[in-house]
């Protein structure tokens, strides 16, 4: 199936608890999708520049970030805009929702801040990365991963704002980021790789080269393999037991800029295009 609807680049993907398909846009407007028929359910429109970023919350609300340095929070049910956190001075390019309810963000003004999504108020700036935070990743014990244009990844202690341990390893931005089901982290890079870190000793277990430009995200799905989306226009599906490339899929006539597991076997993507395509992966 290919959705068609946004104007404009699709920068971000996400899914709700009921399987509805999330999209935001370099045409500033966030839509939701009936993954059923291929119909838009509902257009958000709040942001003043182009939707990088989409977290969904425990509560069921959205977070957006934009290129205009504001997160919203939006109510899913009315598709009214809840609040609108300010405090960013440059565009937001990275959202996580954490286990408590609050939210973290990552900006181009280089500074990670951690919000109180009750009140509306920022917790905590996290200082450290010397680029821009493209990626964010909640580990398993709570703990924050970041991706930077610093070309480093950061682990940090959310209980205190400390640095754990800086992964160096990637010759360019780090793109993306996520955990693996062992509790490994995988890092997708401007550098064409993906990397895969042993985060008890911060050491690369694995490095995936395929690519012939950026990575620019990935998802893993639940038989372990992970899927990667770039700037070359591919898809590629790998194996990560034998480090293998398993499959590349070309059909977007554009980068592929956002991928999401949709949690039932189907996998979405998003390009430079204008498209959102659904993908039915049959695991052999």
């Amino acid at each position: 199936m290919t959705l068609y609807g946004h104007s404009g680049d699709i920068y971000s993907l996400a899914v709700l608890q009921n399987g509805d398909l999330v999209s935001g846009s370099a045409d500033n407007e966030i839509k939701i999708w009936n993954l059923i028929n291929g119909t838009i359910r509902m257009t958000l429109n709040g942001h003043s520049g182009a939707v990088w970023s989409l977290a969904v919350l425990q509560n069921g609300d959205l977070a957006s970030g934009s290129v205009d340095d504001k997160i919203k929070i939006w109510n899913l049910i009315n598709g009214t805009e809840k609040i609108t956190l300010d405090g960013h001075s440059g565009a937001v390019y990275s959202l996580a929702a954490l286990q408590n309810g609050d939210l973290v963000s990552g900006s181009a003004d280089n500074e990670i801040k951690i919000w109180n999504l009750i009140n509306g108020t920022e917790k905590m700036t996290l200082n450290g990365h010397s680029g821009v935070v493209y990626s964010l990743a909640v580990l398993q014990n709570g703990d924050l991963a970041s991706g930077s244009r610093d070309k480093t990844i950061k682990i940090w202690n959310l209980v205190d704002g400390t640095i754990r341990i800086t992964l160096n390893g990637h010759s360019d931005w780090v793109r993306s980021l996520g955990v693996l089901q062992n509790g490994d982290l995988a890092s997708g890079s401007s550098d064409k790789t993906i990397k895969i870190w042993n985060l008890v000793d911060g050491t690369q277990k694995m490095t995936l080269k395929g690519h012939s430009c950026w990575v620019r995200s990935f998802v893993v799905l639940k038989n372990g393999d992970l899927v990667s989306a770039s700037d070359d226009k591919t898809i590629k599906i790998w194996n990560l037991i034998d480090e293998n490339e398993k499959m590349t899929l070309n059909c977007h006539s554009g980068p592929v800029f956002s991928i999401v597991d949709l949690q039932n076997g189907d996998f979405a993507s998003g390009s430079r295009d204008k498209t959102i395509k659904i993908w039915s992966y049959l695991v052999d």
